[in-house]
Protein backbone atom coordinates (compact mmCIF):
# COMPACT_ATOMS: atom_id res chain seq x y z
CA UNK A 1 0.00 0.00 0.00
CA UNK A 2 1.44 3.36 -0.99
CA UNK A 3 1.62 6.36 1.33
CA UNK A 4 -1.13 8.11 -0.66
CA UNK A 5 -3.45 5.14 -0.18
CA UNK A 6 -2.79 5.21 3.55
CA UNK A 7 -4.00 8.82 3.72
CA UNK A 8 -7.44 8.08 2.30
CA UNK A 9 -9.20 5.52 4.48
CA UNK A 10 -12.80 5.79 3.23
CA UNK A 11 -13.75 4.66 -0.25
CA UNK A 12 -16.99 5.00 -2.22
CA UNK A 13 -17.60 2.03 -4.53
CA UNK A 14 -20.10 1.45 -7.32
CA UNK A 15 -21.25 -2.01 -8.35
CA UNK A 16 -21.02 -2.49 -12.12
CA UNK A 17 -22.05 -6.15 -12.17
CA UNK A 18 -22.50 -8.75 -9.40
CA UNK A 19 -18.74 -9.42 -9.31
CA UNK A 20 -17.33 -6.10 -10.50
CA UNK A 21 -16.82 -2.92 -8.44
CA UNK A 22 -15.36 0.47 -9.38
CA UNK A 23 -13.84 2.97 -6.95
CA UNK A 24 -15.63 6.30 -7.44
CA UNK A 25 -13.68 8.33 -4.90
CA UNK A 26 -11.50 8.19 -1.78
CA UNK A 27 -11.79 10.33 1.36
CA UNK A 28 -10.00 10.94 4.64
CA UNK A 29 -13.17 11.52 6.68
CA UNK A 30 -16.25 9.33 6.96
CA UNK A 31 -18.72 12.25 6.78
CA UNK A 32 -17.17 13.43 3.48
CA UNK A 33 -17.58 9.91 2.09
CA UNK A 34 -21.18 9.78 3.33
CA UNK A 35 -22.00 13.11 1.66
CA UNK A 36 -20.51 11.91 -1.62
CA UNK A 37 -22.42 8.63 -1.23
CA UNK A 38 -25.72 10.54 -1.02
CA UNK A 39 -24.90 12.47 -4.19
CA UNK A 40 -23.67 9.41 -6.07
CA UNK A 41 -26.82 7.48 -5.13
CA UNK A 42 -28.90 10.18 -6.84
CA UNK A 43 -26.68 10.30 -9.94
CA UNK A 44 -25.92 6.62 -10.59
CA UNK A 45 -28.09 3.54 -10.82
CA UNK A 46 -27.07 0.38 -9.02
CA UNK A 47 -25.52 -0.25 -5.65
CA UNK A 48 -23.19 2.33 -4.10
CA UNK A 49 -21.24 1.49 -0.92
CA UNK A 50 -18.98 3.34 1.51
CA UNK A 51 -16.25 1.10 2.93
CA UNK A 52 -13.22 1.40 5.14
CA UNK A 53 -10.04 0.54 3.17
CA UNK A 54 -9.24 -2.47 5.40
CA UNK A 55 -12.47 -4.16 4.22
CA UNK A 56 -11.68 -3.97 0.48
CA UNK A 57 -10.86 -7.67 0.30
CA UNK A 58 -14.57 -8.38 0.87
CA UNK A 59 -15.28 -6.58 -2.42
CA UNK A 60 -12.48 -8.39 -4.26
CA UNK A 61 -10.43 -5.23 -4.82
CA UNK A 62 -7.31 -6.18 -2.89
CA UNK A 63 -6.17 -3.79 -0.24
Amino acid sequence: MTYRQQLFDWIVLREISPCKWVILSEFRRRNDADNYHQTATRLFTGRIEVVFRNRLTEFGLGG
